[in-house]
């Protein structure tokens, strides 16, 4: 179950954090997940309002817009919010 839950999010941790690359059908239009990485709780929510089947045109974590769909470790809180929109 896990494997799918990252597949279908795209999560690839490395050593300095965590990418977040969704593959998802064109007819989703978004969900939500909560995860728990390296001790940090992260609820995550992706909007797809075009019916993307992958990539990002925005990524925030905490409220903070990022160029790249990529959290470091040093952005990571105690729950940590992320939004991706494909």
């Amino acid at each position: 179950m896990v494997g799918c839950v990252e597949g279908i999010m795209g999560m690839r941790p490395d050593f300095g954090g965590l990418r977040i690359a969704p593959s998802i059908p064109s007819d989703w239009k978004g969900f939500s997940i909560e995860k728990t990485f390296r001790g940090k709780k992260l609820k995550i929510t992706v909007e797809n309002p075009n019916g993307k089947e992958s990539g990002f045109s925005e990524f925030y974590v905490n409220g903070e817009k990022f160029a790249d769909n990529y959290i470091p470790e040093s952005k990571l809180t105690a729950v940590t919010e992320v939004k991706l929109i494909m």
